[in-house]
């Protein structure tokens, strides 16, 4: 009977503990939890009370069309992709490219322009002679012995062979190829190339004849190596062989663009 009676209590003991043991167990998990949820909430709070805040910031400002202006260091004209790295500085890469540049280096752009032979004439800068030119040009010669030409030559004279070898390099450069020299009238200010067998013809006032013909005469002719006699100029007769060219010359300010 007592034994029974001392089981039971012990039982009955062992019963209490652990309900305590699992009571204080539950407790203290509880405990903890809303500890911690209290803790972390905290954050969440905060966003809201930034998404509930009156405003009172300006509006973003688009840098494609206003521009940046009284901006940090940090802000760009448009903000580049997280994918993508930010590109270098200009600014920086010229001065980091003149770092290593020699003292006595000048950029193209100020470079002195290089000294390119000028016509004395006001014709401006000599044109470039192909290689293959077969003639010498006059500026050429006279800078060889420009004593000798200055005292053989007056002013007109010296411009008029200037002239002339700028239309004949220039013909030659546009593929005229097959004429052996050239000349130049003061009085029409004409300039002619001369061609093999070949002559410019100018034609006067016809005349009657005895008979009741009319011969037009040749008033002047210019060739190489083609002489008319007397006779022939008189009558306008033009040797067999010999090719008549149509036009009168070259106006060489018209032909070479000359003010």
């Amino acid at each position: 009977m007592l034994r029974d009676l001392l089981s039971r209590r012990l039982i009955q003991g062992g019963l209490v503990f652990f309900m305590l043991v699992v009571g204080g167990s539950l407790l203290y998990s509880w405990h903890i939890q809303r500890t911690t949820e209290t803790e972390l909430g905290k954050k969440p709070l905060a966003v809201v009370s930034r998404e509930n805040k009156p405003s009172t910031n300006t509006a973003p400002v688009d840098f494609q069309t206003e521009g940046v202006t009284n901006t940090s260091d940090e802000n760009t004209d448009t903000q580049m992709p997280d994918t993508t790295d930010a590109l270098p500085n200009e600014t920086e890469n010229l001065d980091l490219a003149d770092a290593f540049l020699p003292d006595d280096f000048v950029s193209e752009e100020e470079a002195p322009a290089e000294d390119v032979p000028v016509s004395p004439y006001g014709f401006g800068p000599y044109p470039e002679v192909p290689a293959d030119y077969p003639f010498t040009p006059f500026w050429f010669r006279y800078k060889e012995d420009p004593e000798r030409y200055d005292a053989k030559y007056d002013t007109e004279m010296l411009k008029s062979k200037e002239l002339l070898s700028r239309v004949m390099v220039k013909a030659w450069t546009e593929g005229l190829r097959d004429f052996t020299g050239g000349s130049g009238s003061l009085t029409t200010g004409k300039y002619y190339l001369h061609f093999p067998n070949a002559i410019y013809v100018e034609y006067g006032e016809p005349y009657e004849n005895e008979d009741g013909t009319f011969t037009t005469p040749i008033s002047s002719y210019t060739g190489g190596n083609v002489h008319l006699t007397h006779e022939q100029m008189q009558k306008g007769e033009v040797p067999s062989g010999v090719r008549v060219i149509e036009g009168d010359g070259y106006d060489p300010y018209e032909y070479l663009d000359l003010p």
